[in-house]
């Protein structure tokens, strides 16, 4: 199976990852057109990922999975919080305990926070999974994946937080480093896309520009050629 977001653990693995899915590569068609497309996120047994999660859409556990599969796509971590909530209304409404899940819930709304799709694919799970993101420190209140509710679940369980924030604010500075490190990433490839682009260019142009080869000229017979058949 291929990498996914959740097994990176260095910025290059992040990186390698965000740009198998989003580069552009250029593919020539039977009639000569030179396509370019991007991969893309990876399909689930051939198919779009978001229709088939959708086909699971009762089943919590495997639409958490498969939703996991394709994190940090904006969706992906919605569908993620949706199973979630599955899971705790089904728990409480059986009276069985669920902070497990709340606590889940809450560690991935406090992942999101801390940059946006542009930005996060490029930052290595493993480094923003280990970050101090816990509850007394984040709270609930401003974190966008959760919703009314969820924080009335958390509040139930855990008191009023000791503070309101979120990741990006708690880890500023190395957000600050990210953002500067993926800037520089993505102007070296722009630099290595046009070079592809214009090199290839430069070099068709030159080959149609280079004379064709034509047969020497043949000498003209001068009055004794004519003469003597020479």
């Amino acid at each position: 199976m291929d990498m996914l977001w959740v097994d990176t653990t260095t910025d290059e693995e992040a990186r390698a990852l965000d740009r198998g899915m989003w580069e552009m590569v250029g593919s020539k068609q039977p009639d000569g057109t030179l396509v370019a497309q991007a991969a893309g996120p990876a399909p689930e047994n051939g198919e779009f990922w978001y229709d088939a999660l959708n086909r699971i859409k009762d089943d919590p556990d495997k639409r958490y999975a498969m939703a996991r599969r394709h994190l940090p796509l904006p969706a992906a971590w919605r569908k993620m919080a949706v199973s979630l909530r599955m899971k705790i209304r089904a728990a409480r409404k059986a009276k069985t305990g669920y902070e497990a899940e709340l606590r889940e819930l809450h560690h991935l709304a406090a992942m999101d926070s801390y940059a946006g799709y542009g930005h996060i694919q490029r930052v290595p799970y493993a480094r923003l999974a280990a970050l101090d993101l816990s509850y007394d420190r984040v709270g609930c209140d401003r974190l966008s994946l959760l919703g009314v509710t969820d924080c009335k679940w958390m509040r139930e369980l855990w008191g009023e937080a000791e503070d309101q924030s979120t990741a990006s604010e708690l880890y500023e500075d190395m957000l600050a480093a990210d953002i500067q490190r993926i800037k520089a990433d993505e102007e070296q490839e722009r630099d290595e896309r046009s070079e592809r682009l214009f090199g290839n260019l430069y070099r068709e142009i030159a080959e149609k520009s280079l004379p064709s080869a034509s047969p020497p000229e043949k000498k003209r017979r001068g009055i004794l050629g004519w003469l003597f058949g020479r």
